[in-house]
């Protein structure tokens, strides 16, 4: 695949460092490993950058920020406008932008197959006090053997934050698929991070590294892959921004600036900059409601 790719003279292909052989384990780090790629990636803390800009947001004074306040549901009144209702009360609003994500289907069940709700794990592992571990400069996807791959990174306190695995629970639809309940381990999996840095890295040997917290969370799988961007199909000043799993947090924002753009200014999809195959389009709820149970990726059928 790597071949493949410089073969076509791809400009980011430049940016990629790959080796096979007897040095990927060196250089990785990864006992065992047949071949490491290396590339210039960015990692951040979600939760720390979204409360950033929320006090940003907050300080200007142009917005009313309420929490623990669900939206139940949304009605066109005749005069065009929305009554969106909440179990602290109403509000009326002129456009509405669905950017609930795993959720979407709850307000709009056009989307129920399109986007599902589906669980992940994630672990965070750290060392005793006073014990060093090797330093770990790099996230990494590891691939534990053929479709099991996990996703590390590393926290500058030397502990790890690692998940996925996601193969290991895929057959068990009851598990993951369809499920907002995060309050629930994944059976399959909820164990499986124990001894991971040992397992698969050199030098953590005697680290003494163990897992101190399992989590789950609830993503928006979308049946192609693709996330919902642009106006509700068939719908006017409703908007869509939804279905970012995997690898969606690079792509969220420059669509949400597109979105914006159509609700604020008034543009077409096309003149938004956002990839074509992510508008939300009759074509694509249609085949989602027709085709098996989560996409051809998984292969899992009804």
């Amino acid at each position: 695949m790597y071949d493949a790719l410089v073969s076509r003279d791809l400009n980011y292909m430049k940016d990629v460092f790959f080796v096979s052989g007897k040095n990927a384990e060196g250089i990785s780090g990864v006992k065992g490993a047949k071949a490491s790629a290396s590339f210039t990636a960015a990692s951040l803390w979600p939760y720390k950058l979204i409360m950033h800009l929320t006090a940003s947001i907050l300080k200007t004074g142009l917005v009313n920020l309420q929490t623990n306040t669900p939206v139940t549901s949304v009605s066109r009144q005749s005069s065009g406008s929305f009554i969106i209702t909440t179990p602290r009360g109403t509000t009326v609003a002129r456009k509405v932008v669905y950017a609930n994500n795993a959720y979407i289907a709850g307000l709009l069940p056009q989307y129920r197959e399109a986007i599902v709700p589906c669980k992940g794990q994630c672990t965070h592992i750290s060392v005793p006090e006073g014990t060093k571990a090797p330093l770990l400069n790099n996230s990494y996807i590891v691939r534990e053997e053929d479709n099991v791959v996990s996703y590390l990174i590393p926290r500058a306190d030397g502990s790890i934050v690692v998940g996925g695995a996601n193969l290991l629970y895929y057959p068990v639809l009851s598990s993951w698929y369809n499920s907002v309940d995060d309050s629930i381990l994944i059976e399959e999996v909820k164990d499986h991070y124990d001894g991971f840095m040992q397992r698969f890295f050199n030098g953590w040997e005697n680290s003494g590294a163990k897992v101190d917290k399992v989590w789950t969370g609830i993503m928006g799988y979308s049946w192609d892959s693709h996330p919902h961007v642009g106006t509700v199909p068939g719908e006017d000043s409703q908007f869509v921004l939804a279905g970012f799993n995997g690898h969606g947090m690079p792509q969220v924002f420059l669509s949400a600036l597109g979105v914006a753009k159509m609700v604020q200014n008034g543009i077409k999809f096309e003149d938004t900059g956002i990839p074509r195959l992510f508008e939300s389009t009759k074509e694509r709820l249609e085949k989602a409601r027709n085709g098996p149970v989560g996409g051809d990726v998984l292969g899992i059928k009804r």
